[in-house]
């Protein structure tokens, strides 16, 4: 969601506070502004932190994207091969009020959802409803096009629901 449809600024990277200020030092040396968003800190701020996790997004102005974009993943290269110089780690305990990232800076991953037991208890109803309604069917009675349709789609679209529940995440 853009806040400012027709912003200067281009989001570039995301990741954890760490990363994202010293991938901003690297920009600031190589003479790009840029701008740190943190949604996760806002939402504390304001009182709706709960759902928010650790990303913080980085935009710079869309004139330096692709010289921008170059040095972030040289610098995220950089970060996976060597550890962050002593130099910048001192450059970002100087900061003001810095952020603890709730996880690991390293990891990417975004929670998945998972439905909650009275939500695969509706999917469950919803499949034997359908089923019920379809039954006529078997005993070789007419039904209406519209009640045939809908129910089947009732019944495949909870059917696929309640599969994705049970369905192990790859990691």
């Amino acid at each position: 969601m853009n806040i400012l449809p027709k912003s200067q600024y281009e989001q570039i990277f995301y990741g954890s506070q760490i990363t994202t200020q010293h991938i901003k030092l690297v920009l600031e040396e190589a003479g790009i502004s840029s701008v740190v968003r943190d949604d996760g800190e806002s939402a504390l701020r304001g009182g709706y932190g709960a759902a928010h996790t650790g990303d913080v997004k980085l935009f710079v102005d869309k004139k330096d994207v692709l010289k921008a974009k170059h040095l972030v993943t040289s610098t995220i290269e950089k970060l996976e091969t060597q550890n962050i110089s002593d130099e910048d780690l001192e450059k970002l305990s100087q900061q003001k009020d810095p952020v603890i990232p709730i996880r690991k800076a390293t990891t990417q991953k975004k929670e998945t959802y998972r439905r909650s037991p009275f939500n695969l208890f509706i999917n469950v109803g919803l499949i034997i409803l359908s089923i019920w309604r379809l039954s006529p069917l078997l005993k070789g009675e007419t039904l209406s096009t519209l009640r045939i349709v809908v129910s089947t789609g009732i019944l495949l679209f909870c059917s696929w629901a309640v599969i994705q529940h049970f369905t192990p995440k790859k990691t």
